[in-house]
């Protein structure tokens, strides 16, 4: 099972994002964890802590602007039961592939319910 630590926090402040698209993040967050630990039988008691710490008070707009500066948010394994969203730059990701760490790029240019884009 994985838990979003602050998932309700970062729900709770929407203010003037779309609800859908906060939504749709986290659902690309999920889908990110499910990649880091796959589905197992053997495993259907373990809990996964995702810590979403970073992005929690940060709107839609301000989370997508990482990507015009360059830089990917990722959710970054750090252990057997805990990963973390970060925003990481290209270097960061180069040296994280490097050093054979766990990781996946979090798809949320994507979100923006005002361009019409559509998620794959």
């Amino acid at each position: 099972a994985f838990l979003v630590y602050y998932g309700p926090a970062f729900l709770q402040v929407i203010g003037n994002d779309d609800p859908a698209a906060r939504l749709a993040m986290l659902a690309e967050i999920y889908r990110c964890a499910r990649a880091l630990w796959p589905a197992s039988v053997a495993k259907v008691d373990v809990n996964i802590t995702i810590r979403i710490d970073i992005i929690k008070t940060l709107s839609v707009a301000a989370i997508q602007d990482a990507t015009a500066f360059g830089d990917s948010w990722v959710l970054l394994r750090h252990n057997d039961r805990e990963a973390f969203v970060e925003r990481s730059s290209k270097k960061k990701i180069n040296r994280m592939i490097a050093a054979s760490e766990k990781f996946q790029v979090v798809d949320l240019s994507c979100l923006d319910p005002y361009l019409g884009s559509q998620c794959s």
